[in-house]
């Protein structure tokens, strides 16, 4: 009788035990989820972008930008600029823009560079808040130090 007992009480033991590493399991695989989630949401609004070729930057401080150029010299730059992990000067005129940092480089004023003028270096969080000053004040090419880790075309 008492062995029976044991006996129950072990399996009833490893029952428990097993639900609990599932649930741990469960817990773990639901977090990883969601935090995969509002990564994605995240990134894809600081990602906005309105043509089928278009680059990701990410700067000094590990934002991200979507960038558009209409010049195919530029683009190809952009390219070998992925290719190589090389890190420039990357910018243009601020305009307002409807994504998570309210602003993008003007498409048609993207110049990549090796240097540039000192009071024309930022980093995306920095225009994204003092947008006064980049879009009326300024109101010339803005340069993020970045790199290129994305091309989509």
């Amino acid at each position: 009788m008492m062995k029976q007992r044991q006996q129950k009480e072990m399996v009833a033991l490893m029952k428990t035990r097993v639900l609990t590493i599932i649930m741990a399991i469960a817990i773990v695989v639901f977090a990883l989820s969601v935090w995969t989630y509002w990564t994605e949401i995240n990134f894809s609004g600081k990602t906005k972008h309105e043509t089928n070729a278009w680059a990701v930057i990410k700067d000094s401080k590990g934002d991200v930008l979507a960038v558009e150029t209409t010049n195919s010299f530029v683009w190809d730059n952009l390219i070998g600029l992925h290719d190589n992990q090389t890190e420039m000067w990357i910018g243009g005129i601020v305009e307002e823009y409807y994504n998570s940092w309210g602003f993008r480089f003007r498409p048609d004023t993207i110049v990549i560079a090796q240097i540039t003028i000192e009071g024309a270096q930022s980093n995306i969080q920095g225009i994204s808040g003092d947008m006064n000053y980049w879009i009326n004040v300024w109101a010339k090419e803005a340069y993020v130090l970045s790199t290129v880790i994305e091309i989509h075309q």
